[in-house]
């Protein structure tokens, strides 16, 4: 997922942001994360960004752009 999301930034395209969730992630701290993003965040500030959730380290790409 990752190299696809790279080669997809290199190629030029944009993203609105992509959320990564372990299937064995405890499904209350996925809502939980996922509600805090929602409140507290705009739209915009996940473009071309990769991160994991509930635990939200991201991963960065040299084509991000964002940031």
């Amino acid at each position: 997922m990752a190299d696809h999301f790279r080669a997809h930034l290199n190629a030029g395209k944009s993203s609105p942001g992509v959320f990564l969730v372990s299937q064995f992630a405890a499904i209350g701290s996925v809502v939980e994360a996922v509600t805090i993003v929602w409140a507290v965040s705009d739209a915009g500030e996940w473009c071309n960004q990769m991160v994991h959730l509930p635990s939200m380290s991201s991963h960065y790409f040299s084509g991000n752009k964002s940031r």
